[in-house]
């Protein structure tokens, strides 16, 4: 995916994108390659770093992180006082 779009990486962060997408989806860590090298780029630096990953990795939520926070604060969004209203789960009968 680097390769595709021409972007130039550590090999550290390599080995940290690497563990990303073993812990998380190959389709994530493949999402946080251009993110980084946009961060990389901002800084004005030749190749993404293992603290470009981590940057983007802080900002963009996986499936996992993002269920886990969802469930967090789900007292504090909007839908969660729909539900009260409605009286329950979306779509009982």
């Amino acid at each position: 995916r680097c390769e595709e779009e021409d972007v130039e990486m550590t090999e550290d962060a390599y080995a940290v994108l690497t563990r990303i997408g073993l812990e998380t989806s190959l389709r994530y860590a493949m999402q946080l390659i251009t993110a980084a090298s946009l961060v990389a780029r901002k800084r004005k630096g030749a190749e993404v770093g293992v603290e470009d990953i981590k940057r983007v990795y802080s900002l963009f939520l996986d499936e996992s992180r993002s269920t886990q926070y969802m469930r967090e604060y789900q007292e504090a969004f909007l839908f969660n006082e729909l539900r009260e209203h409605l009286g329950g789960t979306w779509g009982a009968p």
